[in-house]
């Protein structure tokens, strides 16, 4: 009689066990955080250093609020310029998120340091309005892979860097429209 339960118990853990090592896997395979990255919408026309959207750039702005809506956010990041920060004004006011510019008088290299930094000790996800020349450094600093340089008419390309528990990092890209 012992040994049938012994047997019993012995059955009746294995599954346990089978299910337990599922979620092992299941956890390593899920997106711990995604870092999403925009280059900043399409700027006014102008010699200045620092010019606002354009129309289209403003609409391009107010169509990241209905292609990021089933995307829990929960931290803005954007440089000191204008541009970067009027990109992310429409979906912070619709979420009511703060923006958190990352400074950039240091240098590029710092301002990519500060921007990792800000992304690795925030625990939620992350939408980033960056440059044409920021945005490949932030997703190749987090792991993820080089891509193709982003010219200065480019506006529509939206990136996934999702960040996993085992370490592995995906990359998707998409476009988004402002229309």
């Amino acid at each position: 009689m012992r040994f049938f339960l012994v047997i019993l118990a012995f059955c009746l853990s294995v599954p346990q066990t089978s299910v337990a090592s599922d979620k092992q896997r299941s956890d390593q395979l899920a997106a711990i955080k995604t870092i999403i990255l925009v280059r900043h919408a399409e700027k006014a026309p102008g010699a200045t250093k620092d010019p606002s959207l354009s129309e289209a750039g403003d609409k391009r702005a107010q169509a990241l609020i209905a292609k990021l809506a089933d995307q829990p956010l929960s931290l803005l990041l954007s440089s000191p310029y204008k541009r970067t920060q009027e990109t992310l004004a429409p979906i912070s006011s619709a979420r009511d998120l703060e923006i958190k510019v990352i400074d950039t008088k240091a240098g590029l290299k710092e301002h990519i340091k500060a921007s990792i930094a800000a992304i690795t000790s925030h625990k939620g996800n992350v939408l980033i309005a960056g440059h044409s020349n920021t945005v490949p450094l932030i997703i190749s600093a987090l792991g993820g892979p080089k891509i193709k340089p982003i010219t200065e008419e480019q506006y529509s390309n939206i990136y996934y860097l999702r960040l996993y528990q085992s370490g592995k990092v995906e990359l998707e890209q998409q476009e988004y429209s402002s229309l």
